[in-house]
């Protein structure tokens, strides 16, 4: 969804997102570790880690005042 602002972006993806763990872009958290390995379960919003602890995420926005923001999970 686009939203006025990039707070308002990230204010409705917190909401969306809940205390659940969601998927966030660059997750590849497995792809050094050993095959048997259990898959990450996500990002926690208020977490610096994922659930494995393997990648730091944190809430990014995309867009601009024309076109609308969008806020999204990502790996930095």
């Amino acid at each position: 969804m686009i939203h006025k602002t990039e707070q308002e972006a990230i204010d409705a993806f917190t909401k969306q997102a809940g205390d659940s763990y969601i998927d966030f872009d660059g997750q590849n958290c497995n792809d050094y570790l050993d095959d048997d390995a259990e898959e990450c379960g996500g990002w926690q919003i208020g977490n610096r880690r994922c659930d494995c602890g393997n990648r730091r995420v944190s809430i990014d926005t995309d867009g601009d005042e024309k076109t609308g923001f969008v806020a999204y999970a990502a790996a930095y």
